[in-house]
């Protein structure tokens, strides 16, 4: 049988002791599982940052992957704890908008997080990554069924990001993420830009971000000069250039 995997996705960091006693706990109840750490240089607090980092994240994991995730301002507060079931895995974390991908697959099965008996105890005020989350992504993978952490809810916090709109022959998206690398990946994705624009080559299409104009997509990176400002299909279908986060993106066919 395959050791279960837990990812771990935070804000933490790697300059205290966080993300190494949470672990701890989880292989306090689970001691087979693997932890893969995702990140945990998300800034602090910024839930739309680590949901995006999740969304990203997750599909290229196996099916039963628990993805434990924890940016949690709202800690100590009446905010609840989830444990879901979606698109074949199982995601645990603060209901804040975090796991928003979750609740793309429309069969998801979310769970409040109630029943104490999974927790660590005494619960803190300030770090149930440690007291709540771990523990319940932890027996998750020791094998209890979700339906034993609590009662099932259908109304989590969404934070969903408006859609890419088609305006009059020009496709308007948004820039979500600007990696390491400088890329800044958009929310147009390449489905939704090829219906669009049936049969128009991507060199004749035209990318305007910035206040910059881009004619034509590049199919890899070496296909312009060194220090070019280009645009592309990244590894996730979505539109990758350089620019500046929450900036407007679009796109029409070149005439």
């Amino acid at each position: 049988m395959a050791r279960p995997i837990i990812t771990f996705t935070s804000d933490f960091g790697h300059a205290d002791w966080f993300t190494g006693v949470v672990q701890g706990v989880i292989h306090g109840i689970a001691p087979d599982a693997r932890v893969i750490e995702v990140t945990h240089e998300v800034r602090p607090g910024d839930i739309e940052r680590a949901a995006f980092i999740l969304e990203a994240a997750a599909p290229d994991f196996p099916a039963d992957t628990i993805h434990l995730a924890v940016v949690d301002p709202g800690v100590g507060t009446d905010r609840r704890g989830l444990a879901v079931r979606a698109h074949g895995q199982w995601f645990v974390g603060p209901d804040n908008g975090l796991l928003e991908w979750a609740f793309h697959d429309p069969a998801y099965e979310a769970r409040s997080l109630t029943e104490r008996r999974w927790f660590r105890e005494p619960v803190s005020r300030s770090f149930h990554g440690r007291d709540v989350f771990a523990p319940v992504a932890a027996h998750l993978a020791a094998g209890t069924a979700l339906d034993a952490f609590g009662p099932r809810i259908g109304d989590p916090v969404r934070i969903a990001p408006p859609p890419p709109r088609d305006d009059d022959g020009v496709l308007r998206g948004r820039v979500m993420f600007i990696d390491r690398f400088g890329n800044a990946l958009t929310n147009l994705r390449e489905p939704t830009v090829r219906a669009a624009f049936p049969g128009v080559a991507d060199d004749r299409l035209e990318v305007k971000v910035a206040g910059r104009s881009l004619r034509g997509l590049v199919r890899t990176y070496g296909d312009a000069p060194r220090g070019t400002l280009i645009a592309l299909m990244g590894s996730k279908s979505r539109w990758s250039k350089a620019t500046s986060p929450g900036a407007s993106a679009s796109a029409s066919a070149i005439q």
